[in-house]
């Protein structure tokens, strides 16, 4: 507490009565009457108080018995003691009253209070020093009327300032456009699921697998798989809670649409808040920020419930709390960042990057920013980085122990026979220079300018001493360099959509470019403040359209990208029938397969089957929303199901008649029936016979119902 400077002496005496709010008692207070008033000013006659105005930094200190201590008044509670108000500075006469002081000194309400015998104790409040006489004896407990007696009004000023707060937030601009991305997204989900029936087979098995936890035949936790990561799995469980009320939540997808758009949205504000707290001017962000929302890429699985809507959201969001941690140095956004990091691990594994690369940035920064000795820069480095890394740390070694736990296998999207590797032995792959080809291709149709950009955002950068450009390239740029490098080595399949991250990227780097408050380690600065107006509209205009010449190209080569079967093969074979007018057989595919599905699931419910008495492997494609679709899920034993490899191995002694088994060609060779019983299909390995057979159609491969008539190990 600074001390106090007096420019004579002026003290007003007060004593305030003992006074209790109406909160308390219902009526209203006493008025408070001032008893003494002393002066000893130079100028006789002239009003002995004057306005205090206390400083900025004004801090209340509260003494009990022998101690100060800091803090601030109880809002319940007030001193009615004898006052001194020895103001330090003077600018106005005072003709307020003793309530008005408490406010201008900062003191609260004066609400309700004690009396007693008095002795003088000193209280300091920033530009003003305050004597006010306390308790020689106080109670240690004021007595608070009880709530029967005096029971607190409703809190109705309260709960609107709540509302009016929320919805400020709400018609905000980051409101605003987190609204209208979702509105966008969550349209394109809806014709999707219900115009074109369209659906992709990594959705509907990420949100099945969150059907199971829920509404299988044996409903537990561990049904959500280890295959792969479990956090949009997790999100589907919130919409899934619906299922009973509506069906379609789970069997036209409605569920996982909601989850992406809402996740797209999220990516979208998000970006949008990179760029105004970087300072970029209003016309310029909104236009990056369009540019972005309306990606061909963006739109399209921002509702067909994937799991890129919930990893571009993560990403971005640690990209923006790093990127304000490196500017502040605030505890609280290197926090946020870990935490989104931690979050996004949960939905992929191109996590992994992002944590490292940017792990190396916080160290650095972190040893640059503080003062004193290299050791102890180091240990304070150490220090962010443990925070940063702990709760990506926790999620990795969590989920990998609880894997190992359940399954014997803590990486089971590379070891097990359902994992990536297994599945790309089936399939095969290209040699090493077309994957590598393959990388440029898609980086380049999703962001031409991307390598430009970067050189350019370093270069700048470098020049303004702006720190925060390595948050996107180390976390958003991480990714990306997981995915290519991953595909490369030939641990992922070329999907397209792996890609994804080079669009936030390049529109951030864009935005870099326009940025008024770089994030510098030395004392804030703000570029182009002493600018006129007229200047800086004429800047935003610029930005504007600087933005548009490098990033519209983009948006343009990504929707050409997503049409080529060479490029975007997986999106083509979901949109080409919509798009194209005369698409080809590959291209129709997804138009037939919704048909077989429906055929599939009306026979057997038509056949009215008890629990559990069908065994399928819901690896196999088109099973997962067979099973979703269904009327009674519990009829199927799939292997979420904790008996299923012991029903597996004796489907009649645990009371399953039925096997539903895929053709063993492509990835129908992995399934747990094809493995086990290698001539189920052909001949029903003599302890099985067909049922029923239905044709392969679209994208669902043939399926043969068997009727178990024997146990196998006594028939083989």
């Amino acid at each position: 507490m600074r001390s106090v400077r007096r420019r004579g002496r002026k003290e007003i005496c007060t004593e305030q009565s003992a006074l209790m709010h109406d909160k308390y008692t219902g009526s209203r207070p006493t008025k408070v009457q001032a008893k003494c008033r002393k002066t000893s000013a130079s100028t006789s006659g002239s009003q002995a108080s004057r306005r205090v105005v206390p400083s900025r930094e004004s801090r209340f200190i509260s003494r009990a018995d022998d101690q100060f201590t800091e803090g601030s008044l109880n809002s319940h509670f007030a001193f009615a003691l004898p006052l001194i108000v020895r103001p330090n500075a003077i600018s106005a006469p005072w003709k307020g009253t003793e309530r008005d002081l408490y406010s201008l000194s900062g003191l609260g309400s004066v609400d309700r209070g004690f009396a007693s015998p008095c002795r003088r104790a000193a209280l300091d409040v920033g530009d003003v020093t305050i004597v006010a006489d306390r308790p020689e004896h106080p109670s240690p407990i004021p007595i608070r009327p009880s709530e029967d007696e005096h029971p607190r009004p409703r809190q109705r000023g309260r709960r609107w300032r709540r509302v009016r707060g929320t919805f400020r937030r709400i018609s905000s601009e980051g409101g605003i456009v987190a609204i209208l991305a979702f509105s966008i997204y969550i349209t394109v989900g809806v014709l999707l699921d219900f115009h074109f029936n369209t659906f992709n087979g990594d959705a509907v098995s990420r949100m099945a697998n969150g059907f199971y936890v829920l509404y299988s035949r044996d409903p537990h936790l561990a049904s959500i798989g280890f295959v792969w990561n479990p956090g949009t799995s997790i999100a589907d469980l919130v919409p899934l809670l619906f299922y009973p009320l509506w069906h379609p939540l789970a069997s036209h997808m409605v569920a996982a649409s909601l989850v992406s758009a809402a996740c797209m949205a999220g990516a979208v504000y998000q970006l949008r808040a990179i760029l105004a707290e970087w300072g970029v001017q209003r016309a310029p962000r909104l236009v990056l920020v369009a540019i972005f929302a309306v990606n061909g890429m963006i739109v399209y699985y921002g509702g067909n419930g994937m799991s890129e809507g919930l990893y571009l959201f993560t990403l971005v969001a640690t990209s923006r709390y790093l990127l304000r941690w490196i500017r502040n140095d605030d505890l609280a956004s290197l926090v946020y960042s870990a935490t989104a990091l931690g979050l996004c691990y949960l939905a992929r594994n191109e996590a992994v990057a992002p944590a490292f690369l940017a792990g190396l940035v916080v160290l650095g920064i972190s040893m640059l920013r503080r003062q004193g000795s290299w050791r102890r820069r180091i240990w304070l480095g150490l220090t962010d980085l443990t925070i940063f890394e702990i709760p990506f740390v926790t999620a990795f070694a969590g989920w990998a122990i609880v894997s190992f736990v359940i399954t014997g296998q803590p990486f089971q999207q590379f070891t097990s026979v359902y994992g990536t590797t297994s599945q790309i032995k089936v399939a095969g792959s290209a040699a090493f220079k077309f994957r590598v080809l393959q990388d440029v291709h898609d980086i380049a149709a999703l962001a031409p300018f991307l390598m430009a950009l970067v050189v350019i955002a370093a270069i700048i950068a470098i020049r303004r001493r702006d720190f925060g450009v390595l948050a996107p390239l180390t976390v958003i740029g991480g990714g990306l360099s997981f995915t290519a490098v991953a595909y490369a080595h030939n641990s992922i399949q070329p999907w397209f959509r792996y890609f994804i991250t080079s669009i936030p990227l390049e529109v951030i780097l864009v935005g870099s470019f326009f940025a008024t408050i770089p994030a510098a380690l030395g004392p804030p600065r703000i570029l182009h403040e002493e600018w006129t107006a007229g200047r800086k509209r004429a800047f935003a205009l610029v930005a504007s359209l600087l933005a548009l010449m490098l990033l519209v190209p983009a948006n343009v080569t990504t929707i050409e990208g997503m049409a080529s079967n060479k490029i975007g093969f997986e999106e083509t074979q979901h949109l080409g029938y919509i798009f194209f007018k005369h698409p080809s057989t590959y291209d129709k595919k997804a138009k037939y397969s919704y048909p077989a599905m429906q055929k599939l699931t009306d026979y057997l419910a038509g056949k009215h089957f008890a629990d559990g008495q069908i065994l399928v492997d819901n690896f196999s494609v088109c099973i997962p929303q067979v099973i979703t679709e269904s009327p009674n899920p519990d009829i199927f034993v799939i292997p979420n199901d904790r008996d299923f490899q012991r029903t597996l191995d004796d489907p009649l002694t645990f009371h399953a008649h039925y096997i539903l088994d895929v053709d063993p060609t492509g990835d129908g060779a992995l399934t747990a029936p094809n493995t086990t019983f290698p001539n189920l299909w052909t001949t029903g390995d003599s302890f099985a016979k067909i049922v029923h057979s239905f044709p392969a159609e679209g994208e669902c491969p043939a399926f043969k119902l068997f009727k178990v008539y024997g146990h196998p190990n006594q028939n083989s």
